[in-house]
């Protein structure tokens, strides 16, 4: 039988040991119950370092998995088990956003979850001011927003979008300039930010800038909203994962932030 302090997650990573390492040291009223992994082994090890049940399909998963579930497994893994999951009437915490730039995926994503008390909550990755993007989003008239994301060239490197592109790695480029849907497409591991803003912000037209640049230490998204409202720019810069330079270890951070306000007296919003 689970309490509502347990948790499942979907991924055995450096994000997933993260997330378990910050329930670990900050949050221990919550219990990690059950990890689902594509690879045996290593979610095995997973599962014995964090002393939790590891789970290799999602059928058994559902059997007795947590009422939360945690992704960080990337967006391949969303997209398969996310509408399994929220048909079980359980809430899903997504950090791998980029899936919803898929507006199929998340239009059927939202009508399984209605349908089945289920919960979608999008986590703020390596940003913030959501619920300020959030707030503007409920005026009339345009607003524009744009973010901008500078990594290290080497982070970048593997991307669809640089197919046939003789990338310099000693030279500071704008690698890529437009919509998010593009964005995803050609960095699908650099650019969840991208797609959150714009789900947040509910604009469609934002537009991504991303940045190669040899002298950057850290990961840094700089959103710049303009409306009649108000205007805003937020710059953001996290140390990339170590073993993982394409993601920032705040993110798995902002998904333990997620659960912990799942279940605070008090949230901030």
């Amino acid at each position: 039988m689970q309490t509502i302090s347990s948790v499942s997650i979907i991924g055995s990573g450096s994000l997933a040991n993260v997330f378990a390492n910050v329930l670990h040291d900050f949050l221990p009223e919550f219990k990690l119950h059950s990890v689902l992994g594509r690879t045996q082994g290593k979610a095995q090890a997973f599962a014995s370092k964090y002393n939790c049940r590891a789970v290799f399909n999602i059928e058994d998963f559902l059997k007795d998995a947590a009422p939360v579930v945690v992704e960080l497994a990337g967006g391949l893994a969303l997209k398969e088990y996310a509408l399994p999951i929220l048909k079980s009437g359980r809430t899903l915490i997504c950090l791998s956003t980029g899936a919803f730039a898929d507006d199929d995926f998340k239009q059927e994503a939202i009508r399984i979850a209605a349908e089945n008390n289920g919960r979608i909550c999008i986590v703020n990755g390596a940003v913030g001011g959501l619920d300020f993007l959030q707030t503007c989003s409920l005026q009339h008239g345009e607003h524009e927003v744009i973010i901008e994301t500078t990594k290290s060239p080497k982070s970048l490197l593997g991307a669809p979008g640089l197919e046939g592109i003789n990338l310099d790695l000693a030279k500071r480029a704008v690698v890529f300039e437009g919509g998010v849907q593009e964005a995803i497409k050609g960095f699908p591991k650099n650019i969840n930010v991208g797609v959150i803003t714009a789900l947040a912000s509910e604009n469609p037209q934002t537009k991504v800038r991303i940045v190669a640049d040899p002298s950057a230490r850290s990961n840094t998204h700089k959103i710049t909203y303009r409306s009649a409202l108000a205007d805003a720019t937020m710059e953001f810069s996290g140390k990339p994962d170590p073993a993982n330079p394409k993601s920032s270890t705040t993110a798995a951070l902002s998904a333990a932030a997620c659960l912990k306000n799942l279940y605070s007296p008090i949230t901030f919003w």
